[in-house]
Parts: structure tokens; C-alpha cells; sequence
């Protein structure tokens, strides 16, 4: 330890020490309220533990309870602990009068049954109310008694001042690490000890806590089965100011299975559902300030889900991947969807700037103003999200992304520009060659992408092709080369003109008869119907036109997936990022022909005009107007032009490792 330490140390243990007297002092009432100042200060200052605290509860019980309710939970939890350490500092003053006085025992015959069997006993116990009262209560009822700590590396004195408060009144303190044959030898002299069973660490055994797999410490379980030693739960609950009720549980029914990893598991499973319902009694005891299941092989995946079908396949994309690297690491992984409708464009856009100026004042159970901006069900299932990864795409959602992940201590995943807030915001962002305006943008937390993240792989090709065939049968029939047409609709600043649709369709029917192909032809769900009604007016009698789906007509969710696989030559309009850049993954042939746009915006500044002819400078899309469609298809089917994948697949992958 360096000199500075060991100077800051001193002042800690003197410190200690002197509050302490002070404490032992005054009357056990006052005392104590001076332990809820003290916590009541430490909620508002320790920021991070405060954090944590307010995660874990709301995973554990965010079905529950409201996020004010678990803000008042996380408060008192602190009041508590705050009056723990006072109790602490007073044990050397406490008698076994006193003791009878201030806690309730329940269950000391079980105790009793235990020891008289000879084999010695282990009280199993969690971080959950006073247990260091909870201690003492073998030690001045004359059963020989001893208890595991861990000291805290660096603070020596300290730690030796604190174990002299509780070995005070007859328990002998064993400092974890090695005092594992001392602990033996006590079992085997019939004397009791305790072990804390939670906070197992990486070397613990996963079990439910809560419905989700948490790490505990199989050490007492282990020794227990060894030595054939009985278990007993004891639990500790504060039931009014200096009053407390501890409770000694008949001995588990350890079982024996003689496969001791397996029954290491379900021994451990009881003991932890005891525990979880005390705590779930009793929330405020329970001392959440750590991270719970950070070593889980469990894990949740939240997409905030805007409404645009493009932004949710792009989350899908990026959480696809998120599990999968997960599950290079073990951790089995869940996606759930979670939509998120504002009362108004109005109203979406005042939040994002309350949210940029106030932001920090809503978390921690203070975001009922939420329900002034977003509908009723959208609040409600985003108070019922308690996931480990948060992803988003869009401006819209971007600031509850930040919000949820804050609360949960969640890792934030955002896919383009996220409107006013900084990409330094978010654990990492997904940006667009095409939205890099600046160097601003830049950062450790930023990747470039080349399109927009997509679900497109020869998998996903292959099972939404086969999808496609099982629902249309008579395309297996047809072995012509096929040219499949993929029609948007109205965007921000530009549309898909009928006149544009029209002239595209005339010259994809002149190359059909040159070529003998086939079209297969699928619009969206923002296609105008003008649109839609031209398509069917013009090819729903025409032979060469095997498949033509309108989705504001009938849905079918394999159809541009199952278009990508069938067809050669792709043709899609370029109002839809992510449709585009669906087609330049697919690995086919593709063209793409620029949108209309409003006569206010000049087509330099306009960033879909912008992405495509990236694009198309890079290869992966030939660029086309509307007049010219006819002449790229004859282009590329002579080999004059060829395409290449677009694939960022990878950087994706990449990129969520490092964020596990």
C-alpha cells in the first residue's frame, strides 16, 4: 500500500472509531436516525450503487411495481443501510438482555436439533437486513459460532477494526480466503458457522433468482453434502426502527443424487427460493447495490420499435447479431419487441428536446411525465422492459433508448443519426456512411456502416425462399431468368411517381421479351394505392408476371425475402434505404432507380440520393434514372456491368463483441 493510501486509511479508521463512540452514546433511537440521515444523504450522492440498486429492482420486480414505487424502495433500502452500520458500531454494547429486546427469534429449536445431531451446522444466509445481529444470536446463547467475512483488500486496520465489533460478543470471525480448514475442523468440533450465499462471483453456480439465472456461492452446499452436515436458512428482516425478526428455517433436504454438480443445483435452488421470497417481501432489505447477474447465462434483448417496418428490420439485424455473440460466450439470449407510439409528431419532438435539457431529472422512477407523450400501452410495456440490451433506429426512439438503458443499467445500441442527442450518449451507434457529415460523428463508439443493417444472409435467403415456394407453388415450375421489382412509396422529401412506374414497367417488359425472363414484383406497405392499382392493372394478367404481391393487400412476410433468393436481376426504388440495402446483400445483380423528390430539396442535399450514389461509386448498386432502367437491365445481363455484395455483417458482429 502506498503512502497516500495508508495515510487515507488511518484518517478512515480513526474516523470510524470515533464515530462509533458517539454513536454507542446516544440513545438507540437517535442513533439510528442519524443512520437514516446518513443513508438518505448516500442515495442522493452515490450515483453509481444508486444505479445499480435501481436496475436490479426494477428487473427483479419491475412487473410489479411502479417505477415510483421502486425509486421509494431503492430510498429506504439506503435508510436501512445506513442504520445497519449504526447497529454494527453498538454491538460491543450489546447484551444478550438488549438482544432479546430489539430481535425476535424464530426457529432456534431447529438450531438446537441440529447441533444436537454432532455433525456441527451451517447457517446459510444472504446480504438481506442486519445479519451482523443476526451473527451474534448462536454466540449469547452460548452455541459455539463462527462466521466467514470478506475483508476488503487494502484496508487492514479497518477491517480489523469491524471484526472486533463483531467477534465482541463471542463469535469468531473467519476471513474468507483461508479459513477454509479452520471452518472444516469447527463442523467437525459441532460448532455452528455461517456462509453468505449470494454473490457467487465467475467461479459460482447460476441458478434462478427472480427469473433469471444469477451466480451464488455453492461453498457451504459443497461442505454440507461432504460432510453430511445440515443446512439451515436464516434470514433477518427489520420490522420497525430497532426491532428485528430472525428466522432459523428446519434444515434442507439435501439431495443426493450422487451426480454432485447436478445436486449442488437443485440444493442450491431451494435455498435461493426461501431467499427470493423474503426479498420479495421485503425488497428494501435486501442489498441490491451490486451487480446481480452479471455473471448469468441468461440474457434480454429490447428493440424500441418506432412503427417503420425498415427501422425494425434494421434492429432485428444488429440484435441477430448481438446473440450471436452472445452465444459465443455461453449466454443465451432473448429478443423481444417493444412499440412505441407518441400521442403526435408534436409531441415526439418536444420530448427529444425536454429530453436533451432534462433528461438526467427523469431517470430513477421519475419518468411518469412519459405518459404525457407517448400512448397508455406504450408506457405500460416500456415500464415491463428489463433487458440487458437496449436497441433502437431512428430519431424518435433514440431518447427512451438512452432512458430505459440508464435505468437498467442496460448496454444502449443506436442505428442512425439519434437526433439532438451525441453518439457519445450511447454505448454504440450504428451510423450510415451517408449520415457522416462531420467529424463529429466520429468516435470509439461509432461504426460506419456502407448500408443499412439488414437480416439478408444465404440463410435468411434460402428459408424465406423455400417459404415463398411452399405459398406459391407454380413458381417451382418456372425456370426462366426472373427479374424481381421491389416498389416503395412515399418518403421524407420524395415519392415513387406514377409516371416513373409506368415507364419503368413499359421497359422491364421490353427486356423480358428479349431475354425471356420472368417478373416478380412485390410493393410495401407505403405504397400509395395509385400504385398499387397501376401494378395490378398492368401485370396481373400478363403471363410474364408470375407473383405480384401488394402488402396493403395481403400479407405475405417472406415476400421480399423470397423475391431476393428467386430472382437475377433486382430492380428497386430508392426511397427505401433499407430495402435497397437488403437487395445489395442478397448478392444479386441489382439496379436502383432514384425517387422523386420534392421541388424544395435539391438532389445534392437529399441523403437517399446521397446513399445510392455511394453506393454505386462502390460498386455494390448501379445507379439508374427511371428512363434508363431498360438500358442498365441489357447492361448488366451482357456482362457489361456487374455488382458486388454489400455486406457489413461483420463490422456488426464486431463491433457488439466489444460491448459484452
Amino acid at each position: 500500500m502506498g503512502k497516500t493510501n495508508s495515510q487515507i486509511e488511518s484518517i478512515a479508521y480513526y474516523a470510524v472509531r470515533a464515530i462509533a463512540g458517539i454513536l454507542r452514546r446516544l440513545p438507540v433511537n437517535a442513533a439510528l436516525a442519524f443512520g437514516r440521515g446518513v443513508g438518505w444523504f448516500m442515495f442522493y450522492v452515490d450515483r453509481r450503487h444508486k444505479e445499480l440498486a435501481f436496475a436490479n429492482v426494477t428487473k427483479a420486480l419491475g412487473h410489479e411495481k411502479s417505477p415510483r414505487e421502486i425509486r421509494a424502495i431503492v430510498k429506504k433500502l439506503y435508510k436501512n443501510i445506513g442504520m445497519n452500520i449504526v447497529e454494527l458500531f453498538r454491538l460491543k454494547d450489546m447484551t444478550q438482555e438488549l438482544y432479546d429486546k430489539y430481535v425476535d427469534c424464530e426457529g432456534p429449536p431447529h438450531i438446537d436439533q441440529a447441533v444436537k445431531e454432532g455433525r456441527g451446522c451451517i447457517l446459510l444466509a444472504m446480504h438481506m437486513g442486519n445479519w451482523e445481529l443476526a451473527n451474534i444470536y448462536c454466540a449469547l446463547h452460548g452455541i459455539p459460532y463462527k462466521v466467514l467475512v470478506r475483508p476488503q483488500p487494502g484496508w487492514d486496520r479497518l477491517n480489523d477494526l469491524l471484526n472486533s465489533y463483531r467477534s465482541c460478543n463471542g463469535a469468531v470471525v473467519v476471513k474468507r480466503g483461508g479459513g477454509t480448514r479452520e471452518l472444516i475442523k469447527s463442523l467437525k468440533d459441532n460448532q455452528v458457522i455461517a456462509m453468505v450465499v449470494d454473490q457467487g462471483g465467475r467461479q459460482g453456480v447460476r441458478v434462478p433468482f427472480f427469473g433469471r439465472k444469477a451466480s451464488m456461492s455453492s461453498g457451504a452446499i459443497r461442505i454440507a453434502m461432504k460432510m453430511n452436515v445440515p443446512v439451515l436458512v436464516s434470514i433477518i428482516t427489520r420490522k420497525n426502527g430497532a426491532y428485528h425478526q430472525v428466522k432459523a428455517f428446519p434444515k434442507l433436504d439435501l439431495v443426493d443424487t450422487g451426480n454432485p454438480e447436478q445436486d449442488v443445483e437443485a440444493n442450491l435452488k431451494q435455498a435461493i427460493k426461501i431467499f427470493e421470497d423474503y426479498v420479495r417481501q421485503n425488497p428494501d432489505e435486501y442489498v441490491w447495490t451490486y451487480k446481480v447477474w452479471k455473471y448469468s447465462d441468461q440474457s434480454n434483448i429490447t428493440i424500441l420499435y418506432d412503427g417503420r417496418t425498415g427501422h425494425l428490420r434494421q434492429s432485428q439485424a444488429v440484435a441477430k447479431w448481438t446473440q450471436k455473440a452472445l452465444e459465443e460466450r455461453g449466454i443465451a439470449s432473448e429478443v423481444n419487441v417493444c412499440e412505441i407510439r407518441y400521442r403526435s409528431k408534436k409531441h415526439r419532438t418536444w420530448f427529444a428536446v425536454l429530453y436533451q435539457a432534462f433528461g438526467w431529472f427523469l431517470r430513477y422512477g421519475r419518468h411518469d411525465i412519459l405518459q404525457r407523450f407517448i400512448t397508455e400501452e406504450s408506457y405500460r410495456s416500456l415500464n415491463r422492459v428489463r433487458s440487458d440490451y437496449i436497441i433502437s433506429t431512428g430519431t424518435g426512439v433514440a431518447p427512451l433508448n438512452h432512458l430505459l438503458s440508464r435505468n437498467l443499467q442496460a448496454k444502449s445500441v443506436a442505428i442512425l443519426k439519434p437526433g439532438l442527442m451525441h453518439t457519445n450518449k450511447f454505448d454504440l451507434v450504428f451510423l450510415p456512411q451517408h449520415d457522416v457529415v462531420s467529424d463529429e460523428y466520429i468516435s470509439e463508439k461509432v461504426r460506419i456502416v456502407r448500408g443499412a443493417p439488414n437480416l439478408v444472409t444465404p440463410e435468411y435467403l434460402e428459408e424465406h425462399k423455400q417459404r415463398l415456394l411452399k405459398r406459391f407453388s407454380h413458381l417451382k415450375t418456372k425456370v426462366r431468368f426472373k427479374i424481381g421489382l421491389l416498389i416503395g412509396g412515399d418518403a421524407k422529401g420524395m415519392y415513387v411517381g406514377e409516371d416513373q412506374v409506368r415507364l419503368i414497367l413499359r421497359q422491364i417488359k421490353e427486356a423480358q421479351k428479349a431475354i425471356d425472363a420472368d417478373l416478380l414484383v412485390t410493393s410495401s406497405r407505403r405504397t400509395p394505392a395509385f400504385i398499387d392499382q397501376l401494378l395490378v392493372r398492368q401485370l396481373r394478367k400478363d403471363p410474364r408476371c408470375p407473383l405480384l404481391i401488394l402488402p396493403n393487400r395481403e400479407d405475405v412476410p417472406e415476400a421480399i425475402g423470397g423475391i431476393l433468393a428467386l430472382c437475377d436481376l433486382l430492380i428497386v426504388s430508392g426511397d427505401s434505404i433499407s430495402m435497397v440495402s437488403e437487395a445489395a446483400s442478397s448478392g444479386k445483380k441489382t439496379i436502383v432507380f432514384f425517387p422523386k423528390t420534392q421541388e424544395v430539396l435539391l438532389h445534392a442535399g437529399n441523403k437517399h440520393w446521397k446513399f445510392i450514389n455511394k453506393l454505386n461509386d462502390q460498386g455494390y448498386v448501379l445507379a439508374s434514372q427511371a428512363k434508363d432502367v431498360g438500358r442498365s437491365i441489357f447492361d448488366i445481363v451482357k456482362q457489361k456491368i456487374n455488382t458486388r455484395p454489400l455486406d457489413d455483417n461483420k463490422t456488426i458482429l464486431k463491433a457488439v463483441r466489444k460491448i459484452i
